[in-house]
């Protein structure tokens, strides 16, 4: 073993980030080619990192309220990790998605006022408030270009779920309000059809609606991945004539939000061939598909209700990070 792959397995194993050069040298001259790679993580902690840095990539996702800019926390954290982002000269993929809001109105209940509160991730936005805060984030952030027009749209989670003629009228208003901007149609979760409406089918009824074959489109492809298998997919390049970013994805370690369970195993482990199998059996279905962003850099602790990190809440890499780094 020479001692360039001898460093870089000491740094692999231990964590350590290594200078570019060195990794640029270990890397095998036939490499298979494959999407690139990016990583999705609205948290701030992978700027500082020196695994992420020592991985050179250079496409990072930021999952945003469409009206995140009015309220203060959310404003303060954007502002945070868009600086970041900036500062390392990375590309940022914006995904759009429902407001975090929560108001309170006053209710008479048994004759009584009371308060109450009203959660609005179930209230889509007319196309004119849309467009107002799409470009108050243009003016705030300029050199962010690349847009996915709403987060999940398929997903009966989402109140777009049998929108596709409003969210067919968002991206033509982000197109008209950016002309320079890559915007991707919509990013679909890849689950059956007692969760979410077929992609295939959602993707027709916008193209009928905005009459128009979008270039891009996104997709959150958790099933195929974890289950290692290529079907949704292999369906969606099928049913649309665009290229294709696999906006979020990733081998899922743990979760903790009363699933039944998934069909394959929870750990680091299988997350690790889950990694490999994204980046060399689905990245290189076709040339459409163009980036894979995994998702999320760290978790937090070992309770996260949702846990497809490449670092342990422990700090320390897991099996996924050296996926990553080796490819």
């Amino acid at each position: 073993m020479s001692r360039i792959r001898r460093l870089l397995l000491c740094a692999l194993v231990l964590g350590i980030g290594l200078p570019a050069a060195l990794l640029s040298a270990s890397a095998p001259a036939s490499a298979p080619t494959h999407p690139i790679v990016g990583i999705g993580d609205n948290k701030p902690d992978l700027f500082k990192d020196p695994r992420f840095l020592a991985l050179r990539i250079k496409y990072v996702r930021y999952s945003m309220a469409w009206d995140g800019l009015t309220v203060g926390y959310q404003r303060a954290q954007m502002t945070t990790w868009m600086n970041a982002a900036k500062k390392h000269g990375l590309r940022v993929l914006v995904t759009i998605d429902h407001s975090r809001k929560v108001i309170y109105k006053k209710v008479k209940v048994h004759g009584k006022t009371k308060k109450k509160a009203f959660s609005q991730s179930r209230v889509l936005p007319t196309t004119a408030q849309y467009i107002s805060a799409f470009k108050a984030f243009r003016k705030k952030f300029p050199w962010v270009k690349e847009f996915v027009t709403w987060d999940e749209t398929n997903c009966y989670c989402e109140v777009s779920y049998n929108k596709e003629t409003q969210i067919a009228s968002f991206y033509h208003a982000m197109h008209s309000a950016c002309q320079q901007c890559t915007i991707l149609a919509a990013e679909f979760l890849d689950v059956g059809k007692h969760f979410a409406v077929p992609m295939g089918t959602w993707a027709q009824q916008f193209v009928q609606a905005a009459h128009v074959q979008p270039a891009y489109w996104g997709l959150n492809d958790y099933e195929d991945a974890n289950h290692l298998v290529t079907t949704s997919t292999r369906q969606l390049l099928g049913a649309v004539r665009g290229n294709i970013w696999l906006a979020e994805t990733g081998g899922i370690v743990n979760r903790h939000n009363g699933t039944t369970h998934p069909g394959f195993p929870q750990n680091a482990a299988h997350a690790a061939k889950v990694d490999t199998f994204l980046l060399q059996k689905i990245g290189s279905l076709s040339p459409r598909i163009q980036r894979i962003y995994l998702y999320e850099w760290n978790a937090r602790t070992k309770k996260d209700s949702w846990d497809t990190a490449l670092i342990s809440f422990n700090n320390l890499p897991r099996p996924g990070y050296r996926v990553v780094a080796q490819t």
